[in-house]
């Protein structure tokens, strides 16, 4: 009689309003949605992905040790450029620029210095619990610079990450720059030989 009673006043309990038992089962199920809705991945703007490393049970966290994926925001295209250190001083974005790749021989894409990295490689250092150490060449470590093409089909074939040769011209020395302008296109001729294999 006992085991009746308390079964019944099982049945009979309520949850604001609600029979315990669907109460608690209508949460089970709001957890196992919310537990769905975590698996899917959104990527943090638009873009696309280059390689998908995510298998069945992977985990995919937001703090990205290890990143499940590769993706690539759509944005302007840009080319990062490496310049040596004394030339510094004559680079001012805006300056006008030109771009050749080895895989489009005998093309040359102007564009313009967009921007200047403030700090070169060798002169950032992280925490690591050991002893730091200066054994760089001086001068061997390049200025970084921002290069944005001018739009153009070509372009567009390429993919990121591709290999090009850049040119900046400033006002120091201008009439010199007819010559790096020819040396550059020599440059870009060259590309129809495949002297590499």
């Amino acid at each position: 009689m006992a085991e009746q009673v308390q079964i019944q006043s099982q049945l009979d309990s309520l949850v604001m309003g609600e029979h315990s038992q669907i109460a608690s089962l209508k949460a089970q199920l709001a957890e196992a949605e919310y537990n769905l809705e975590q698996t899917i991945v959104r990527a943090p703007s638009d873009g696309y992905v280059t390689q998908v490393l995510i298998r069945p049970g992977t985990y995919a966290a937001s703090l990205p040790l290890r990143p499940v994926m590769v993706f690539i925001p759509a944005q302007k295209r840009q080319i990062v450029a490496q310049f040596r250190q004394n030339s510094l001083l004559r680079l001012e974005p805006g300056d006008d620029a030109e771009v050749v790749f080895n895989a489009l021989p005998g093309k040359v894409f102007s564009g313009k210095l967009a921007a200047i990295s403030p700090a070169v490689p060798g002169g950032t250092y992280q925490s690591t619990g050991t002893l730091q150490s200066l054994n760089t060449v001086p001068g061997s470590e390049g200025v970084i610079a921002t290069i944005e093409l001018n739009d153009h089909a070509d372009l567009r074939a390429l993919p990121d990450g591709i290999y090009a040769q850049v040119a900046v011209y400033s006002d120091h020395f201008s009439h010199v720059s007819v010559m790096r302008k020819v040396l550059l296109r020599m440059t870009s001729w060259v590309h129809y030989l495949y002297l590499d294999h």
